[in-house]
């Protein structure tokens, strides 16, 4: 049975699949402030779920994996 999805999968797949967008443009569609969404990120990154290119204000995420995932 898989685990429950957390407030964190739930920001995670509201990013679209396969596009590359602004951290802005993540946090807005999250519905997060930005230091919120910088969080996400990484824990995206973590989980393999997100791919980032570029660093600061130009800094862009995609969401690589259909589905959430977590670590063991």
């Amino acid at each position: 049975m898989p685990a429950p999805m957390t407030p964190a999968d739930h920001a995670l797949m509201r990013l679209p699949y396969e596009k590359w967008i602004s951290i802005h443009a993540a946090a807005k569609r999250a519905q997060l402030d930005e230091k919120a969404a910088a969080s996400i990120v990484r824990a995206g990154r973590r989980r393999g779920v997100l791919r980032t290119r570029g660093k600061g204000a130009a800094q862009q995420v995609m969401r690589v994996h259909l589905g959430p995932r977590r670590t063991s």
